[in-house]
């Protein structure tokens, strides 16, 4: 540990944290590919620039790396391709899991080795696309934009290949990734943005090219400058896929077709469009036992929803994917029981279009067009009990739009977002969104927000919220938070929310250590403090937590932890039953100490 202390003084002394950014990699066109068999002896590796000048960020950042790392970078006009030598001293301790794709805390974070290889294509510090191999061929393929860990969408997919190899001085990985996956300007001389990160799990250690200090807000914005992506003409995005299905249900035969399609109107830009999708191969919602009175929000699993979905996601949510589709049941009966009715409701076509200008506004379009459906509802007069057919659900036509336009700088944007829904002779809703994201200091202060204006068959609402925070590099961050709904506001035809008619502000933040002192790594400070309540004052919730958590050199932790539950009103019942109680729930708290 005294090495590496002094080898941490030592790179700090000569690193620069705020010039890492723009340290260079030189990508090499190549006339015939390598095979991906994670073996790096083709001969077009040998002509391309190897770059081995990797630092940590984990657990001493910006010191020397404890093992060596070469990437090479090569590609054609069709692909990309990636070779990483992993030297390690002691590679029968080298550990790689196996598990299903996209599982961060299974098989890549602290408990496997592996290597992650991030691309801006567009150099614009907003959005990246990053694929990661663990040594057991585990893999991750993830779309990255904004901060925090809501910054990773690991439900955008795409095809690529890859092939892992273990040898007497480490471990090696090839990657061939399309380049019709990346949004670029076609046959220009364009820089790209570009992240190369490892992991050694004996050692707990993370290295990066080219670097990033710790206490930075954001990802994209950090990664180094790829040169030489020249003259890359614009990647062929076509595919067609028509389905026909036939089968037998013991009272008829039954059939459909449909058609899924994928069109790129340019580099920038992309068209799907689905008729009579068939999500029977999609995988099922998990059995959820709900004894509350709100609404269980499920995932979107359906493909056609997912590519890009990330792109109109918030705080208040003003998208919700699974309505479209949802189980019929608009037109509730006032009396009896539904006996009978489809699982879903019939989409008979959808179509979206997303993409980014030459100014780097980006936008997002989705129509969706649904069938009506009609059930079997059962009702009692008298002593009779009687059954009836009827609509469930008229048809509907859903809109979705979404703008999004940088300001200031590359990480500060504005956007407007409108979602529309239209029954047939069974009314309307309008939602109108302004959301922001402001960053300055040097992206140390944050200013963000969102304004909602709901219109439903002529009744508006409203909404807002507002967040402040500061983020100092090295030791604190502080965050005020506040917002509203008003009992107008309704959102739930396209969107989600659990209740309306509700406040809540509060406040988080923290102190922290996060240089390695002493036989410490890193030590942290965090608070929280939050109130939520009604319309009419009534407080909902009121909680404290304070925590404490320190990390030690030789990777034990421990720490504290104190939350209290502060004295509120319990109102959920009354969703159920408006003549049920309302009750006040006492203070409550209780404190953890603990080891791992």
């Amino acid at each position: 540990m005294q090495c590496s202390t002094i080898c941490v003084a030592e790179k700090l002394d000569n690193i620069n944290p705020n010039q890492l950014r723009f340290r260079e990699m030189v990508a090499t066109r190549i006339n015939a590919p390598p095979i991906i068999d994670g073996i790096l002896d083709d001969e077009a590796w040998k002509v391309a620039i190897t770059e081995n000048d990797f630092v940590q960020f984990e657990p001493y950042n910006l010191a020397e790396p404890s093992e060596r790392t070469e990437a090479r970078l090569i590609y054609d006009n069709d692909y990309v391709y990636v070779a990483i030598n992993n030297y390690d001293s002691e590679p029968e301790k080298i550990t790689g899991r196996l598990s299903r794709k996209d599982r961060w805390m299974e098989a890549f974070g602290p408990h496997s080795d592996w290597v992650g290889v991030a691309f801006d294509s567009n150099n614009d510090d907003r959005t990246g696309y990053w694929f990661a191999v663990n040594p057991a061929g585990s893999r991750m393929d993830v779309y990255v934009s904004g901060e925090g860990m809501k910054a990773f969408d690991s439900s955008w997919d795409v095809v690529w290949e890859y092939k892992t190899a273990r040898h007497d001085q480490g471990w090696s990985i090839e990657m061939k990734i399309p380049m019709s996956v990346f949004q670029f300007d076609a046959n220009k001389n364009e820089d790209w943005g570009l992240q190369i990160a490892r992991h050694i799990h004996r050692l707990q250690e993370e290295v990066q090219w080219p670097g990033r200090s710790k206490g930075v807000s954001g990802f994209v914005p950090y990664y180094g400058i790829l040169k030489g992506m020249d003259n890359i003409p614009s990647p062929k995005k076509f595919e067609i896929l028509p389905y026909v299905l036939s089968g037998n249900n013991d009272e008829s035969n039954v059939s459909s077709m449909g058609l899924d399609m994928k069109y790129g109107l340019s580099a920038q830009s992309s068209l799907n469009l689905t008729i009579n999708p068939d999500f029977g191969q999609v995988e099922a919602d998990p059995s959820v036992l709900n004894l509350t009175a709100f609404e269980t929000q499920f995932d979107e699993k359906r493909p056609f929803f997912i590519e890009g979905g990330s792109f109109f996601g918030n705080r208040y949510q003003l998208f919700h994917s699974r309505r479209i589709g949802q189980t019929p049941g608009m037109l509730v009966p006032e009396e009896g029981v539904i006996i009978d009715r489809p699982d879903a409701t019939t989409i008979l076509g959808a179509g979206k279009i997303l993409g980014e200008t030459a100014a780097g506004t980006k936008y997002g379009i989705i129509e969706a067009v649904t069938d009506e459906e009609f059930g079997v509802w059962e009702y009692e007069i008298g002593d009779s009990v009687l059954q009836e057919n009827g609509m469930l659900e008229p048809m509907t036509n859903y809109f979705i739009g979404r703008v999004e336009q940088p300001v200031f700088n590359n990480l500060s944007t504005v956007g407007l977002m409108m979602t529309d829904l239209r029954r047939n002779e069974a009314g309307y809703a309008n939602v109108m969104g302004l959301d922001w994201r402001l960053k300055f200091m040097e992206n140390a202060l944050t200013l963000k927000g969102q304004i909602v204006h709901s219109t439903k068959d002529g009744i508006s609402g409203n909404g807002a919220r507002f967040n402040v925070g500061y983020l100092d590099p090295k030791w604190w961050d502080l965050n005020f938070v506040t917002g509203f709904t008003d009992d107008k506001y309704e959102i739930n035809d396209l969107g989600f929310n659990l209740r309306n008619d509700t406040w809540y502000y509060g406040s988080y933040g923290g102190l922290r250590k996060q240089d390695p002192w002493g036989r410490y790594l890193s030590n942290d400070l965090e608070f929280r403090y939050f109130i939520k309540g009604r319309g009419d004052g009534l407080t909902l919730s009121k909680s404290l937590s304070i925590e404490q958590k320190n990390e030690l050199k030789n990777y034990w932790s421990f720490g504290s932890e104190l939350n209290m539950q502060f004295a509120a009103y319990d109102d959920g019942d009354v969703f159920k039953d408006d003549r049920a109680w309302v009750y006040q729930s006492e203070t409550e708290g209780y404190g953890i100490i603990w080891f791992q």
